[in-house]
This record gives structure tokens, C-alpha cells and sequence, in this order.
């Protein structure tokens, strides 16, 4: 058999060049990548956690000096309360305690009066003069006490009202119509929009 020739392949510039190592070279990048890192939310090293005392100090003192100042200032808000309230409640007290004084300065100048009427009569003075310095005192006593809201309630020929006047008797009669006031037996009186004495009357009905 005749000998088998072989065959040279010829090899062209381009077989030549050096083998390309980019496919290992992205795979050391992506092997690079793929490193894992420092993972997110880590605490502090024990480094850092000693520079961050000093900040840690200060901003607890800032917290102190103001806790303090607050509890002072509660302090003296509650002493200021209970002052308020101390003086409020004396300042009642002391109200209720002297609620008539104004009334009673202001009768003080009739008892004068009434003083010297007395002293007039006993030393045997002129009846029409002294009746005179009566009707002057009452007068000057009626004056003050509707000053102070004292009025007089109507009662004689006015409808019976439970609320101002008080019945004692009923009386027959054909002149006025029934549950009519027909008499006032005593006068009652009001102290501004309050009654503080009823009125006491007859009342009529029919016969």
C-alpha cells in the first residue's frame, strides 16, 4: 500500500495570537465581587463605641439640667396653686363672714337718730316734734333699705299669687272676684328679684 502522506495544516497569524483571557479575568472580577463585604448594621466596634462617650455624656447632662428645670418650674407652679388657693378660700371666708357690712355702716346713722329721738322724749320735748323726728328716721331707714334692693310686695286688690302672698282666712263678698286679695294683714317684702317675706292677706270667695 502506498505510504499515507501526511498532511501539514498550515497555521495562519491569527492561530498565532495568545490565547484570550478575558472570560478568566471577568470570572476573577466576578469572583471579587461576589466577596462578601461588611455587612450592613453591624454595632460599633468597641473603638467606636469609646469616642461616642464623650457625646453620650454631654447630651445626658443637657437632659438632666433639663429635667431639673422642669420639676423646679412644676415646683413652683404648685406653690403658686396652693397660695391661690389658701387666699381664694380666706377671701370667702372672709366674705361670707362680712356680708352685712355694708348694710350695717349704712344703719349706723339712723341708730344715731333714733338715739336722739329717745334722748328728746325723755326730756319731756314737743310730741309733734318728736312724731316729726320718727317719720324723718323711717323715711331715712326706707331710703337705705331700697338701697340695698328692699321693696314691698303689692298685695291688697291683686290676684292671689301663692309665690308673694300668704292666705289666712277666706272672706264671702260680692264686690271683688274670687281668690282676689281683699286685705293685707301683714306686708311682705322682696330683696331684689327674691321674695323674702310673703304677704299675709285675706283672700275672697264667692258667697
Amino acid at each position: 500500500m502506498p505510504a499515507e502522506h501526511e498532511h501539514d495544516i498550515p497555521i495562519t497569524p491569527e492561530d498565532e495570537k495568545e490565547p484570550d483571557n478575558t472570560a478568566g479575568a471577568s470570572s476573577g472580577e466576578a469572583g471579587a465581587a461576589g466577596e462578601p463585604g461588611t455587612p450592613e448594621g453591624q454595632p460599633p466596634s468597641p473603638e467606636e463605641q469609646v469616642d461616642e462617650l464623650p457625646a453620650l455624656r454631654h447630651a445626658l447632662a443637657e437632659k438632666t439640667a433639663e429635667a431639673e428645670s422642669h420639676f423646679n418650674r412644676l415646683q413652683r407652679l404648685q406653690a403658686d396653686f396652693e397660695n391661690f388657693r389658701r387666699r381664694s378660700r380666706r377671701e370667702q371666708e372672709e366674705l361670707i363672714s362680712y356680708a352685712a357690712e355694708g348694710l350695717i355702716t349704712d344703719l349706723l346713722p339712723v341708730i344715731d337718730n333714733l338715739e336722739r329721738a329717745m334722748q328728746a322724749g325723755a326730756q319731756g320735748g314737743d310730741l309733734a316734734s318728736f312724731l316729726e323726728g320718727i317719720q324723718m328716721i323711717y323715711r331715712q331707714l326706707w331710703s337705705l333699705l331700697e338701697k340695698h334692693g328692699l321693696c314691698p310686695l303689692e298685695a291688697a286688690g291683686q290676684p292671689f299669687d301663692p309665690e308673694r302672698h300668704h292666705a289666712v282666712m277666706q272672706v264671702e263678698t260680692e264686690d271683688l272676684a274670687e281668690n282676689t286679695v281683699v286685705e293685707e294683714l301683714q306686708k311682705g317684702y322682696r330683696l331684689k328679684d327674691k321674695v323674702i317675706r310673703p304677704s299675709l292677706v285675706k283672700v275672697a270667695k264667692p258667697k
